[in-house]
């Protein structure tokens, strides 16, 4: 049986976004799952006794709320259910996660300046896959970008990219970022990119004779320069619809990475980072 798709719907700004690629995945990547359209009653304490019957009558609002929202994507044909939480707010969402266990959860992220939202605590403290959004949902996918360094969380969200753009046709660019404080003098000095290229390479050619990629368009680059930049600057370059990564390197063992953060910070398009 296909995991359901977890649309996370706090009725702010990116819920439109949200909705969107929900759909666009059902249609096109998981048509055999069902999605299911969340909202946690953002309680960050157990609630007294003589708080419920509120409580009860808020989350009959929110159900109806969502029935409106699961409205226009029923018709199109898509199984979707709804749920709100209720309880402490960490706890009722671990437990709902874990029970779900989703293929991954669609969440719409806005930076703080000052204090850091509650979507970015999500993303740090639940060891999951995220689609993160903004403005521009996903509505097409035909050119896909996968941020690559050999780690754990990369080789899996390589993995995803494959079928990604195996579902879809999209073609698909792998990218080295080479990063130049490794080299002796800090540089992207010519003979030192040239032998981490070289090693780089072999590594790449020694793993696809491993994982086996589908019969797809994908190509592999190596770069050298600042990690960020250099991921945006593709980005930029090529028109990526979604930068599929591993949600942290090689030294982290829980959380996000910085690069991986970094990136849903400063990217206008969905980041799907991969657990």
């Amino acid at each position: 049986m296909s995991k359901p798709i977890a649309l996370a719907i706090d009725f702010k700004k990116f819920t439109p976004s949200v909705l969107t690629t929900g759909e666009f995945l059902l249609k096109n990547i998981y048509p055999s799952s069902k999605a299911i359209l969340f909202h946690v009653i953002e309680q960050f304490f157990t609630p007294p006794a003589y708080l419920l019957p509120y409580l009860n009558i808020e989350k009959e609002r929110l159900e109806k709320a969502l029935n409106e929202l699961m409205a226009p994507i029923s018709k199109k044909g898509f199984r979707v259910e709804k749920a709100v939480l209720l309880g402490e707010f960490w706890t009722a969402l671990r437990n709902f996660v874990e029970l779900l266990n989703p293929e991954l959860i669609i969440l719409g992220y806005e930076p703080h300046l000052i204090k850091i939202p509650t979507a970015e605590k999500i993303l740090e403290r639940l060891e999951i896959s995220f689609l993160v959004v903004k403005e521009n949902p996903l509505k097409k996918l035909n050119k896909i970008l996968c941020p690559f360094d050999f780690s754990e969380k990369a080789l899996s969200a390589l993995k995803k990219a494959f079928y990604y753009a195996e579902k879809t046709q999209a073609e698909l660019i792998v990218l080295y970022v080479i990063n130049p404080l490794e080299s002796p003098d800090k540089t992207c000095n010519l003979q030192y990119v040239t032998e981490r290229e070289k090693e780089i390479k072999e590594n790449w050619k020694n793993l696809l004779n491993t994982i086996k990629p589908p019969d797809i368009n994908f190509r592999f680059e190596t770069v050298c320069g600042n990690r960020l930049d250099e991921i945006m600057q593709k980005v930029e370059q090529e028109s990526i619809d979604l930068i599929i990564a591993g949600r942290r390197g090689k030294i982290l063992q829980t959380g996000i990475g910085s690069v991986s953060k970094a990136l849903i910070k400063t990217s206008k398009i969905p980041v799907l980072l991969v657990n």
